[in-house]
């Protein structure tokens, strides 16, 4: 099983434990299902929130990547 590092928390677990993201145009999605091409990068489902606190999302996709509303209204 791959593992990957959350880009939030920085912490390693199993590729299948975390969300794949992948920028289209300015929005950075959910690439886990189906899988998208492209850069992706990989942060625990509850790291979503301190991912764009700490600015991860940007960091990692550059100047103007902005999260899906989707992902930070999701509960779980």
């Amino acid at each position: 099983m791959p593992v990957r590092t959350c880009i939030a928390c920085r912490a390693r677990a199993p590729q299948s434990e975390l969300v794949r993201l992948v920028r289209r145009g300015d929005l950075v999605v959910d690439a886990t299902a189906p899988r998208l091409e492209g850069r992706g990068a990989y942060v625990h489902r509850g790291c979503i929130e301190l991912a764009v606190k700490r600015q991860a999302v940007r960091r990692t996709f550059g100047p103007g990547a902005e999260l899906d509303a989707s992902l930070r209204a999701d509960p779980a």
